[in-house]
């Protein structure tokens, strides 16, 4: 509840000139925060935030503010008062800085599961906040964002039950529409494994029948985070009544995964899924998800303007194509060629065309003088399937939110 705030903490934030940045519907109120933090970083916890009320009816602040009266009683009184006035979900918490103490107050029903764990969740914020450098400029935007997320945790743990299904065993495959074999199956899921035992990454593959009335990002998320899977890594979520694909990343793999490499992806497996060869469709996936975590690892993220070359894949719709091309290319020469000879007639045999004794065989032989083979990259199909989003999303990067469990998540969708 009133802690003192530690010693560094005091050092960086004394710093900070008294200019207090607040808007109506501000859920971070920070002073001069761009000695913290980028204007996006800014931006971006408030939306975080504002979708964490909207979702799970949840209210969080973030207050620091040297006008308040530095000391227990102070910033504890400035703390119950801001909620009072703020606080307009079910659930509703405050974190408050004065100079030198902070205050958590919650009010709600898992309020005292907050107040409980106050000094949990303040560490949350100082371990990471307290390492804010010019090496590691993002510090105190993830100490806000793993504070509140923590907070999320805490509160859903005490009233939230999601309606997505939990893989017990923690499978790679979980295939409740029976799109595989058995065999299949077990080869995929070593597949899976091998990505697994190499990278620690779970790539995990989900196929359903339905959401459970959720959307497809929070059964995706919720089917990871109470799954209990490794903080990196991928789902891959299809849902065949609903003809809807989503892929949700964590950790490490948010930023190895952009928006535009997840659309990348699919557009490898559309084709097999449009066939129906769904296994086919996830052996490209545990290819390409193994492709992107190399990638990732070595820096060279996958992105709009970072793209792998891929290798073509000859199906027998190309084949037709390009029998049907072909043909009307030789009847289009044939044709161009018969209309230069109108001023001929039709002969019945070759004699009038040889010279006499002129035809004399010496010898014969065929010899290969150069040979140049060109190949063409076969382009995407994409109008095989109906994103939800353009195919190539233009901004570049990963879009990120938190999910019911308080953890941030990175992701895209869409349906075929």
């Amino acid at each position: 509840m009133r802690k003192m705030i530690r010693v560094l903490l005091i050092m960086l934030l004394s710093l900070l000139p008294v200019t207090l940045i607040h808007a109506d519907s501000a859920h971070v109120v920070f002073e001069n925060y761009s000695d913290f933090m980028s204007d996006e970083e800014y931006r971006q916890l408030d939306e975080d935030l504002a979708q964490i009320k909207e979702n799970y009816d949840i209210d969080i602040y973030f207050v620091y503010d040297t006008s308040i009266t530095d000391s227990e009683k102070g910033v504890e009184e400035f703390a119950k008062d801001f909620l009072a006035k703020n606080g307009s979900a079910s659930n509703n918490v405050v974190i408050a800085m004065s100079e030198s103490f902070y205050y958590i107050q919650a009010s709600g029903p898992a309020s005292s599961e907050v107040i409980k764990n106050d000094e949990a969740i303040f560490d949350r914020f100082y371990s990471r906040a307290s390492k804010l450098s010019d090496s590691d400029p993002s510090a105190f935007s993830e100490g806000i964002r793993a504070a509140y997320q923590y907070v999320v945790q805490l509160i859903n743990a005490k009233v939230y039950e999601s309606d997505a299904p939990v893989s017990e065993m923690k499978a790679l495959v979980n295939d409740y529409s029976d799109l595989f074999t058995d065999s299949q199956e077990e080869k995929l899921n070593r597949r899976l494994q091998r990505i697994k035992d190499k990278y620690g990454f779970d790539a995990v593959v989900v196929t359903t029948d339905s959401f459970n009335g959720m959307s497809a990002r929070d059964y995706a998320d919720d089917f990871y985070d109470y799954s209990q899977y490794s903080d990196d890594g991928i789902v891959f979520i299809l849902n065949m009544s609903e003809r809807t694909w989503y892929v949700s990343t964590k950790g490490k793999a948010i930023d190895y995964f952009t928006d535009y490499g997840i659309n990348a992806i699919f557009e490898e497996m559309s084709e097999d899924l449009y066939d129906g060869k769904y296994y086919d469709a996830f052996v490209v996936y545990a290819d390409q998800v193994e492709t992107y975590i190399e990638h990732g690892m070595n820096g060279n993220i996958v992105d709009v303007d970072n793209d792998i070359e891929r290798k073509p894949r000859f199906g027998i719709f190309n084949v037709v194509i390009s029998a049907i091309v072909g043909a009307v290319s030789s009847l289009a020469t044939a044709l161009g060629l018969r209309s230069k000879m109108k001023n001929t007639a039709r002969q019945v045999g070759a004699r009038n065309y040889v010279v006499r004794d002129s035809f004399n065989i010496n010898g014969a032989s065929d010899m290969l003088v150069n040979r140049h083979v060109s190949r063409v990259r076969r382009q995407r199909r994409d109008d095989t399937f109906r994103h939800s989003g353009p195919s190539h999303p233009s901004g570049g990067g990963s879009s990120f939110h938190t999910s019911s469990s308080g953890s941030s998540h990175g992701g895209h969708g869409g349906h075929f």
